[in-house]
């Protein structure tokens, strides 16, 4: 006799299940898809112990006959697929005819449904085998409810987390849908309790109020870009607002809710270093594209998609969240302070100022001079704490700048405009220096040579293992030309490791060198020096931030320092 065999519906059911139910979550998930592609307009979901206990999804959608409902708990049984070509254009949510069986298989599962008001039908299984089918009196729609959830796999049951946990999975799975489709109604229930109850909105900004909060939208700025047949659109939170938990970007594609590599790196360089590395504030993105060019059958789940031009999607993705944070007003400005009334007389001369190096910061003022018109900052320096952090008073209150990242920001912005340009300033240096590489060094060198040379390095091979340096950029001419080289060479190693679609090597090499050749902290600087950097980050359009995304100011307004006081 030999040794392969069929396996029985009910094993393969058992074993399909592992694939598409993974916690009770999934259950869910599966379900309000189910719903949503039969058109409800309204979804309501109960659990009871985190999903594993009890699931309850109720939807006003089409409904199913005796027939279909039948069939619907048949294996690869499906309404969303006739041919072969429609895989290549998937419109609906589910559309594999698994998500029924397998969460039958695995629980004590009852369906009732119709397709119209009146008479239905009541479909009961348990642990995957049909015990009863009768007629019930129900509204048009469709009941699921899932009870006792892995009872015949104790060991899956047993990799069930915490009831918190599980519910925990739920309420994000729920809020998502409740995000991607703001003409649909929505209400979550875990004990009896409510948890969501989302009203139909007329646009998404209504639905995000009713999800995320009135305080979080309130601060999110919204965007629309449509590039090549792809329409990107959406809001994007303030990166004033941004922290560790990356649960608050939302993506939606066609519709579907996925976790996508290529759309939150898209996001994550769109805000770039305007926010520390590894935070990010609430976003929320649709694209829309043509089925055909979006491969959604990339995931027993359905939770990730696989794009035919991932590149050109990743780059749309980028710009639209851009134009957000570039309209006036996301960021919090020196520029946009009422400025400072004019000292009532020039101080003493108790900051002497100390001397800057004209890359640094071009400050044509005489030492110990004071400007007397409105600065450009709208705030004027009046002193400056541990050698470190710069006082200023504008009309609204008081500010405080840190010297080392407002300077690395302007010389960032400096740097990285001229290299774009292909203007970058060079300054020759009075003796070459000869630098040692390793091998791994020399060939980075060669590869990329042209963008050294954009950058303003003048470097050329100098025997075997050696390179001679002739020149740098005049910005940066402040720092140790060595030690800044091997510092972008290293920069440039990590670029060409990290994932495609990683910040540009000129962006880092740009940010790299702007902090090198940054005023640092602990040195002292004369109020001349200290209003001319203020001026010059008041001139920038960008956030204020420096470019690792560490804050550049903080401000304190009247009414804060009135209210610490007591005053008011």
């Amino acid at each position: 006799m030999g040794r392969i065999r069929v396996l029985d519906d009910h094993l393969v059911n058992r074993i399909a299940a592992g694939e598409v139910v993974e916690r009770p979550a999934s259950v869910v998930k599966e379900l309000v898809e189910n719903a949503l592609d039969a058109g409800a307009g309204g979804v309501d979901v109960a659990i009871d112990a985190g999903g594993s206990r009890h699931i309850r999804v109720a939807d006003d959608g089409a409904g199913m006959d005796r027939d279909d409902a039948l069939l619907a708990l048949e294996r690869h049984a499906t309404s969303k697929l006739a041919t072969a070509g429609d895989l290549d254009a998937i419109r609906t949510l589910g559309f594999r005819g698994e998500a029924l069986p397998s969460i039958a298989a695995v629980s004590r599962f009852a369906l009732r449904t119709s397709p119209e008001d009146g008479q239905g039908t009541e479909v009961e299984v348990r642990g995957g085998r049909i015990v009863s089918v009768r007629d019930v009196a129900m509204s048009r729609g469709t009941v699921v409810e899932v009870d006792r959830l892995f009872f015949n796999v104790p060991a899956r049951r047993k990799f069930l987390r915490s009831e918190a946990t599980e519910l925990a999975h739920v309420v994000r799975a729920v809020t998502r849908f409740a995000l991607a489709r703001p003409d649909v109604r929505f209400a979550l229930e875990h004990g009896g309790r409510v948890l969501l109850d989302a009203a139909r909105a007329e646009g998404l900004r209504g639905r995000l109020r009713g999800v995320l909060g009135g305080t979080v939208v309130e601060g999110m700025v919204p965007f629309r870009l449509e590039r090549d047949g792809v329409v990107v659109h959406g809001f994007a939170g303030r990166p004033s607002s941004a922290s560790s938990r990356r649960d608050g970007v939302h993506l939606v594609v066609n519709g579907r809710v996925v976790q996508d590599r290529v759309l939150t790196h898209a996001v994550g360089e769109a805000y770039g270093n305007t926010v520390p590395r590894g935070h990010l504030p609430a976003v929320v993105v649709f694209v829309e594209l043509e089925p055909a060019a979006v491969d959604v059958n990339v995931h027993p789940r359905k939770t990730e998609v696989r794009f035919r031009n991932s590149a050109a999607i990743h780059d749309v993705v980028v710009a639209a969240v851009r134009s957000a944070l570039a309209v006036p007003g996301v960021y919090p400005r020196l520029a946009d302070l009422r400025p400072a009334p004019p000292f009532p007389s020039e101080p003493r001369a108790a900051f002497e100022a100390a001397p800057w190096p004209r890359p640094l910061l071009e400050a044509a003022e005489p030492a110990g001079s004071v400007r007397s018109e409105a600065p450009a900052s709208g705030a004027r320096a009046f002193a400056q704490l541990h050698d470190s952090y710069i006082l200023a008073r504008h009309d609204d209150g008081l500010v405080i700048v840190d010297q080392h990242a407002a300077h690395e920001r302007i010389l960032f912005e400096r740097f990285l405009a001229q290299a774009d340009r292909n203007e970058v300033e060079i300054q020759r240096l009075a003796f070459p220096i000869v630098i040692e590489l390793g091998p791994g060094d020399r060939v980075r060198v060669e590869e990329e040579a042209g963008e050294f040379r954009r950058l303003g390095f003048l470097v050329e091979p100098f025997g075997e293992n050696a390179v001679k340096i002739d020149g740098v950029p005049a910005l940066a001419s402040g720092a140790d030309p060595e030690a800044l080289f091997r510092e972008l060479l290293g920069e440039a190693g990590r670029v060409r490791s990290a994932a495609a679609g990683a910040p540009s090597l000129r962006h880092r090499l740009v940010t790299t060198a702007a902090c090198k050749a940054a005023i640092k902290i602990h040195r002292p600087l004369g109020l001349p020096a200290m209003q001319a950097l203020l001026d010059d980050l008041g001139d920038l359009s960008s956030p204020s931030t420096c470019p690792h995304g560490r804050p550049v100011l903080f401000r304190l307004t009247i009414a804060e320092i009135e209210r610490a006081f007591r005053r008011r």
